[in-house]
């Protein structure tokens, strides 16, 4: 007789031996039935529960601390309340594979068997105006908080009547909601279990399956309670099964390790190729140099590795704006280095006229040199008159 039956009880709310492994097909002017939409409902959610189970196993995930009630008297004096202790908020995953969400904080009196919740429901204890608390015996010694996956129909619609509508006044719940039920139990059903060591999860044989486990429970913690319901020990780590998750684990990357250290302030032409160096550390041979609109760049020569020292060939345009420019490195991860005044642009220097050589003597024309012959038929000059 295992521990289950002993002092666990209940049957299991769900089972990990069942395999839905076909699921509808849909077809034009196809008559669906319920058994279809359940079908494929039925066929994810064993899926879900498989994979849940053989990959991730089963138990507490995060939270659901099981803590004692404080009461507050007028004086302002704190004291434990007997027989209640408090659940907190948490996620679970069940044995079979279910997801046990627990949203709300609830007060569990270990007097009685437990309470059942709906997860999405009001966070509001409300108690049954119809029937109280049922009590057992309880004696001194530990006992166990423990949560299983629950399944309730809600949301009762009306029928639509057939026939002679004899049945006008019944009706079906249109819902399964996803719930739980918090036990109190007196023994530890996973007692004698041993955690395999951390290595033993990525080495050794090929492992065998896991068993799909006899019971429903996932204890959350053991508590001791004496006879008048006065608690003297809440341990959240005996019996409690923790599952690996790596919802909390994460690490910052590095990115943008280069740096620049040269050069400092060079001037440029505007419309000439400058020869630029530049120089720092884990340069990336694979990086974007630029100095802004008008300004072209190419690298000089090829690089290989990570080095110090890139040659550039800076070539500004006749119409770039004039002034410094920072250099912006953008690497192959994406990441960018900036380094500002790492060239001036300046403008092209005006081309002077050429300089006039000393003056030259006046060079005399042939015409001048040569005697001019007089015309014979001329007469000549009458002398100036005498006045």
């Amino acid at each position: 007789m295992n521990a289950s039956s002993t002092c666990c009880g209940g049957a299991p709310a769900t089972s990990c031996d069942t395999h839905v492994a076909e699921l509808p097909r849909y077809y034009p002017r196809q008559l669906i039935t319920p058994d279809d939409l359940t079908l494929e409902q039925n066929y994810f959610r064993d899926r879900l529960r498989r994979h849940n189970r053989l990959l991730h196993g089963w138990g507490v995930v995060c939270g659901t601390l099981v803590c004692p009630v404080t009461t507050t008297d007028s004086t302002g004096a704190v004291s434990v309340s007997p027989w209640q202790v408090q659940v907190q908020t948490g996620y679970i995953l069940g044995p079979y594979g279910d997801e046990i969400v627990l949203d709300c904080q609830r007060t569990v009196d270990l007097r009685t068997r437990g309470v059942s919740g709906v997860t999405g429901d009001p966070c509001i204890d409300v108690p049954d105006p119809w029937c109280s608390q049922v009590t057992v015996q309880r004696n001194p010694g530990p006992l166990y908080i423990a949560v299983k996956y629950k399944q309730s129909m809600t949301r009762p619609v009306r029928v639509q009547p057939i026939g002679c509508g004899c049945d006008d006044a019944s009706c079906e719940c249109s819902r399964w909601h996803d719930g739980y039920e918090i036990g109190v139990l007196t023994c530890c059903p996973t007692e004698g279990a041993v955690a395999p060591p951390p290595g033993d999860l990525i080495t050794g044989d090929v492992p065998g399956c896991p068993e799909c486990p006899p019971q429903p429970w996932v204890v959350l913690a053991s508590v001791q309670v004496e006879g008048d319901g006065t608690i003297t020990l809440i341990d959240n780590c005996a019996c409690r099964r923790m599952v690996a998750s790596a919802g909390r684990f994460w690490w910052s990357c590095t990115q943008g390790t280069t740096t620049l250290t040269g050069p400092s302030l060079q001037q440029v032409t505007a419309g000439e190729t400058t020869d630029v160096n530049i120089t720092g550390t884990n340069l990336d041979p694979g990086a974007t140099y630029t100095f802004g609109n008008g300004v072209s760049v190419t690298v000089a020569t090829a690089a290989s590795g990570s080095q110090t020292s890139i040659d550039l060939k800076v070539t500004p345009d006749k119409n770039a704006a004039l002034g410094s420019r920072a250099l912006v490195v953008v690497n192959q991860d994406c990441s960018t280095v900036t380094r500002t005044d790492v060239i001036t642009v300046a403008a092209p220097q005006q081309k002077l006229a050429p300089a006039l050589s000393p003056a030259a003597p006046a060079r005399t024309s042939a015409a001048a040199k040569s005697p001019v012959k007089k015309d014979p038929r001329a007469k000549p000059a009458s002398p100036p008159t005498e006045p």
